[in-house]
């Protein structure tokens, strides 16, 4: 029994010494209770017999702690912090105990916390603390549910303490009338259209965000004038309890009036008020997969159903394949997207990028097939002193050599295009865009004007002016000789100047710009309400 115990006593010391040399060499004590146990100080105060099993139990609670409930303990940053201090003292962490949320009347408490890589009884470094606190700020903004964002502690003392998270939430209920121009932009319809009013849309949209509190959106919309048009839309960003997957579906159906039939030295050509040149309906449903905070993914197959009028292929036979007035089909698409902006509106700071495949036809009409590649890389620097530098890069790709009008794409679609060629569409099965932005910060301030506006939603208005200077280049090939639009396909293009920015709340950027290109023609003034890129 002696020789038993003797070598129970034995094997259980070596333990101790192996679990206490090992938690020196990752750097970590045990915390619980707010108290440091240090593992050789209890052990002997157990009876022998039982010491075995409980460092068994010690040994896999402490790797859980290391490895699974603390975000702090990782492998990489246990590597680091081995090769800066050789001990992780009680003094050196701060214990989250409770988190509070302060003026989210509508949106549900875990929609914000879901963004937070903190919770509960987490614990973290006091040296990383600043910087995490501002990230997680950055991210909650980032959902585009509120106007302002702060993040403060409450001490309870040196190791303790309380998150409290004030919000402003937008208005969410956006029923609105509208009026806008049918054009690709604003410059192609005051330069290339003859600023004709009979080409304005106008309706009604409603737009609920954040409905029922959970960021999901709805969107329906009706629209009379050039485009007569009703869509629906309806996101559920989160259908399970990890608050990773979820749904969106859609629906639209237009009647145009007056669709563009061909391009011209890359202008597009208009008909003239003919009555139903277009019907189009689209139906699709999508999954989506938020399978991090930065990381986004998102597949969708939807329907589509289109007829011309029979005028449209009289005036351009290849405006559908082989002549036909009718096209429909099913496509599939899949998205991922990367963003590490600090605010999706206007970023100044971080990175983004994003892939998309997409296929037109699935093989159960005849009527189109086309695959589609697209890819964009966008970085944004603060370079101090109010100084800030933005760089972009994007490309697309598509096959077959063949493709119905309808559907070219190139410089001029989806907001793509160097500055300098607004008025162009340059179109073509692929292309090349660079785009380079140096600017300073004039003037940043924000205005209550509570005692004009009561309504909290839009009493507060800040107000951000930005001078610049950019220069965009790129290259859009055309195998296919097409004769009255090939002037500046397969071609280096590039293009330049100066202009200003406003931004100012609800993502809301007034760009205003005065930009040169290559040929020395259509250049000018120009006038644009969102961000470059």
């Amino acid at each position: 029994m002696k020789q038993k115990t003797a070598f129970l006593f034995f094997i259980n010391t070596a333990i101790r010494e192996l679990i206490f040399i090992s938690a020196q060499w990752h750097g970590f004590y045990l915390v619980f209770e707010e108290k440091v146990l240090h593992l050789r100080n209890y052990l002997p105060h157990i009876s022998v017999k039982f010491q075995l099993p409980v460092l068994v139990m010690i040994v896999f609670l402490a790797h859980s702690i290391l490895w699974a409930q603390n975000p702090v303990f990782t492998p990489d940053t246990v590597n680091n912090y081995h090769d800066t201090i050789p001990l992780v003292q009680k003094d050196d962490f701060i214990k989250i105990d409770k988190i509070f949320i302060v003026g989210n009347r509508q949106t549900k408490e875990k929609i914000i916390t879901r963004e937070l890589d903190f919770e509960e009884g987490s614990f973290l470094l006091k040296s990383e603390l600043e910087s995490s606190i501002e990230q997680n700020r950055k991210k909650i903004m980032n959902t585009r549910l509120f106007l302002t964002t702060d993040i403060s502690l409450v001490w309870f003392s040196d190791i303790q303490a309380d998150v409290i998270i004030r919000v402003a939430e937008r208005w969410y209920t956006i029923p609105s009338p509208f009026v806008k121009l049918a054009d690709r932009n604003f410059n192609e319809w005051f330069t290339n259209q003859g600023r004709e009013w009979n080409r304005l849309e106008y309706g009604m949209r409603f737009f609920k965000y954040n409905f029922r509190g959970r960021n999901e959106r709805l969107y329906l919309y009706a629209q009379g004038g050039f485009t007569k048009q009703f869509a629906f839309r309806y996101l559920v960003p989160y259908i399970d309890q990890a608050q990773k997957n979820g749904l969106v579906f859609t629906f639209s159906y237009a009647e145009t009036n007056n669709i563009a039939y061909q391009t011209r030295d890359h202008v597009l050509q208009y008909t003239d008020s003919l009555r139903d040149s277009q019907l189009s309906l689209v139906g699709g449903i999508g999954w989506t997969l938020r399978s991090s905070f930065y990381d986004n993914h998102s597949a969708l197959v939807s329907y589509h159903d289109e007829r011309v009028n029979d005028t449209i292929l009289a005036m351009n036979n290849s405006y559908y394949l082989n002549g036909e007035l009718r096209q429909q089909f099913f496509s599939l698409s899949y998205t991922y997207t990367n963003d590490h902006r600090d605010y999706i509106g206007y970023p100044l700071e971080g990175y983004y990028w994003q892939v998309e495949a997409r296929k037109l036809g699935l093989g159960l009409f005849d009527d189109i097939n086309i695959f589609r590649l697209y890819g964009v890389y966008s970085l944004y620097t603060a370079l101090g002193k109010n100084f800030y530098y933005a760089g972009s890069v994007r490309g697309y790709f598509s096959a077959p050599k063949r493709q119905p009008y309808s559907y070219f794409k190139g410089f001029g679609y989806d907001g793509a295009w160097p500055r300098g060629y607004e008025l162009y569409a340059i179109e073509g099965q692929s292309y090349l865009l660079q785009q380079n932005t140096l600017s300073y910060r004039v003037f940043s301030r924000n205005f209550n004007l509570e005692k004009i506006i009561p309504i909290k939603q839009f009493s507060q208005i800040p107000i951000n002016i930005y001078l610049k200077s950019f220069i965009d280049q790129g290259f859009v090939d055309n195998p296919i000789p097409y004769a009255i639009s090939n002037r500046l396909s397969n071609r280096y293009l590039i293009g330049g100047g100066l202009g200003i920015d406003i931004v100012t709340y609800y993502d809301a950027v007034l760009r205003i710009e005065y930009s040169l290109n290559r040929e020395q023609q259509q250049q000018g003034l120009r006038i644009s309400a969102k961000a470059a890129f």
